[in-house]
């Protein structure tokens, strides 16, 4: 029987009040349980902030890398042919290189999440697809990381020279028109949205390789639960 199916039902039984004794008799407990899929979880946060948290783990990554607003990149596709994008170039740059800077703060954050997931989450997260683990922390710590993420993303694409190359774009293009708010909070919001998304990927991804790849399961709860 797929150890998956059996996991669930024994945290099932759990939720419904079932004594440990009758745990036990499916070969697993309520504590078992947790404890590996918290050990997923955490093994697939603190791969992704890895990951990212390197110079170029933005950048040099296609399925995460950042943009520029849009009405920025059309801008810069039109200046690039006639060698006048380069304030938009070094732009897009910086932008990846604060999310880099930004990304160790949600470690703390994560962790807190996977030690809070009570026996009902664990439920939920057994039953659910390959990614339900991802959906839980995605719940439970976006509004918290992107208020923990903001100030540092700011300050980082402050420190990199990021808004003050956006006041430069928009003002040498005339686009003031487009933007309701100053440079600094409008390219924060956006680049948080975006480098949470990209941070999310990537523990998704981690996720799915545990769940189906033995060679990932470095531990032996990992081994028993989904051996």
């Amino acid at each position: 029987m797929d150890r998956r199916y059996v996991m669930a039902g024994a945290l099932s039984l759990f939720a419904m009040g079932l004594s440990e004794e009758a745990l036990a008799k499916l070969g697993l407990s309520d504590k078992d349980a947790q404890s590996g899929l918290r050990q997923i979880l955490k093994q697939g946060t603190e791969a992704a902030v890895t990951r990212l948290s390197q110079t170029n783990g933005y950048w040099n990554d296609s399925a995460v890398r950042i943009p520029l607003p849009k009405t920025l990149a059309q801008t810069q596709k039109l200046l690039k042919p006639i060698g006048q994008s380069s304030v938009l170039d070094d732009l897009h740059l910086r932008m990846n290189r604060a999310a880099e800077t930004a990304a160790p703060v949600a470690k703390g954050l994560f962790v807190d999440a996977i030690q809070s997931m009570t026996i009902k989450d664990a439920v939920g997260i057994v039953k659910g697809g390959n990614t339900s683990g991802t959906d839980y922390l995605k719940k439970t710590t976006t509004p918290r990381l992107t208020t923990a993420f903001t100030p540092p993303m700011q300050s980082a694409m402050q420190a990199t020279g990021a808004v003050d190359y956006f006041d430069r774009a928009i003002r040498r293009n005339n686009l003031q028109s487009y933007f309701k708010t100053d440079a600094k909070t409008y390219l924060g919001d956006y680049a948080v949205g975006l480098a949470l998304q990209g941070l999310f990927h990537y523990v998704g991804t981690e996720e799915v390789a545990i769940r189906r790849d033995p060679a990932k399961r470095t531990t032996d709860i990992l081994k028993t639960l989904f051996g």
